[in-house]
């Protein structure tokens, strides 16, 4: 436990010396409540809980690991001298967002359980298939109801590189397999449940990042512009998507309430998506020369709305653009006809090299989903001259001058494709 007022650090941990009654992985579950934020639980071999930031720890299930390991061939010397039969750990566990008493934990080697009384009683909910050496990698209490939960099974150490995922509506008493879909040689390391969309699911496997929207019974990849890469687990903040990966680091997909949005059918049709609020934040501030276009950088999100519409088929006529404020008039208007700006002949005439200039283009008429950024700012004025910021970003450096950044509040979005017109809200909000 850190203390901010002093800078110290102690040591909480309920079993700081390890005994032959406890088990501890190097990986084990820490999590507080998400409806008791004084309660925080943490694995071994059995489930603790202190209520008191630490200073006192009590057990709150029994050893809930199997007694007989089973071992299977692949893993020897089957019979050690002395060797401890019971050695397994609580490896996943989840607190239910909608009911305070009740969790569910998992281990390492097979076996899932349910308590309803906070840890009182447990029962044992282990899905049918999951055998010894399946680790029940992680559980997701669901965001709706206290009865539904899902749950990813790694069995990688029997070479068995299957995906394996479970949910269940009905506290356990069956479970459904959720998998069909996945790629077969990459193992199910976490499913998330959206928070605010019913039968939104994530899946993080050892290779990549699958997205549901129909409760696990079809899977599409959510690829764009993740690294093939071990994804251990998954976490919905707001309406952003964090992965964590196994040696790549943190990776943030931006802004999932697009794929709330999104149904099956649903883009048969044009479709305007509904944009998240956006954050009036500094385009840069970076005060100085700008960083060489060769250093390893990475992009910031875009630093402005970001407006996303589907079209079925290639626009026939002009595809128009507008931003309106709360009265109804006009901020921005864009236009698939728009020209270039600035035009390739005056980025030929400027004393900067083109690739550090930022190019707006009007909205595409091609088919597929697109994507388009309005700065927060209304028209640019009129001028003959123009210049360009010190504060460069290499492709993404705007010209002088810019208009007026509009002022927290509501807007509108106006898509306009052969004679229909689409609206959505958009809320700008301070930084």
């Amino acid at each position: 436990k850190f203390h901010v007022s002093t800078g110290q650090v102690q040591n909480v941990t309920p079993v700081p010396v390890k005994g032959p009654d406890v088990r501890a992985d190097r990986t084990e579950p820490l999590l507080f409540s998400p409806l008791d934020p004084h309660a925080l639980y943490y694995a071994t071999n059995v489930l603790w809980k202190t209520s008191d930031g630490g200073a006192h720890w009590r057990t709150v299930s029994p050893d809930l690991t199997r007694v007989e390991p089973v071992l299977p061939d692949s893993v020897g010397p089957r019979h050690l001298e002395g060797a401890e039969k019971q050695r397994g750990v609580i490896y996943s566990v989840a607190a239910s967002p909608v009911a305070v008493d009740t969790l569910w934990a998992g281990t390492d080697d097979g076996l899932l359980w349910l308590t309803r009384d906070g840890g009182a009683h447990w029962s044992a909910v282990t899905p049918p298939g999951v055998g010894p050496w399946s680790k029940i990698t992680q559980i997701e209490a669901s965001h709706f109801d206290a009865d539904s939960a899902y749950v990813s099974v790694s069995r990688m150490r029997l070479d068995d590189w299957h995906p394996y995922a479970y949910r269940t509506h009905d506290g356990g008493r069956t479970w459904q397999p959720v998998a069909a879909g996945l790629p077969e040689d990459a193992p199910v390391n976490a499913l998330r449940e959206d928070p605010v969309r019913h039968g939104l699911l994530y899946a993080a496997t050892e290779r990549a990042v699958w997205v549901s929207f129909d409760d696990g019974g079809h899977w599409d990849a959510l690829g764009h512009g993740l690294p093939r890469t071990s994804v251990r687990d998954l976490l919905v903040h707001g309406t952003d998507l964090v992965a964590a990966t196994h040696g790549r680091g943190f990776w943030v997909l931006d802004d999932v309430s697009r794929l709330r949005q999104l149904e099956a059918g649903r883009l048969k049709d044009a479709f305007l998506v509904a944009p998240a609020t956006a954050t009036r934040v500094a385009r840069s501030t970076w005060s100085d020369t700008p960083i060489p276009p060769d250093e390893p950088l990475a992009a910031n999100p875009p630093a402005g709305a970001v407006i996303e519409y589907f079209l079925p088929h290639e626009a026939r006529g002009e595809v128009v653009l507008e931003v309106l404020d709360g009265e109804g008039k006009v901020l921005r208007r864009y236009a698939s006809d728009d020209p270039p700006d600035p035009s390739p002949e005056e980025l030929a005439r400027q004393r900067i090299p083109p690739y550090w200039s930022a190019v707006t283009r009007g909205p595409s008429r091609a088919p597929g989903m697109h994507r388009f950024v309005w700065d927060l700012r209304a028209t640019a004025p009129f001028t003959n001259a123009h210049g360009y910021p010190i504060s460069a970003v290499p492709g993404a450096t705007p010209r002088e001058p810019f208009g007026p950044l509009v002022a927290p509040g509501r807007y509108l979005v106006r898509l306009e494709v052969e004679r229909h017109r689409y609206e959505a809200p958009l809320i700008v909000r301070g930084d």
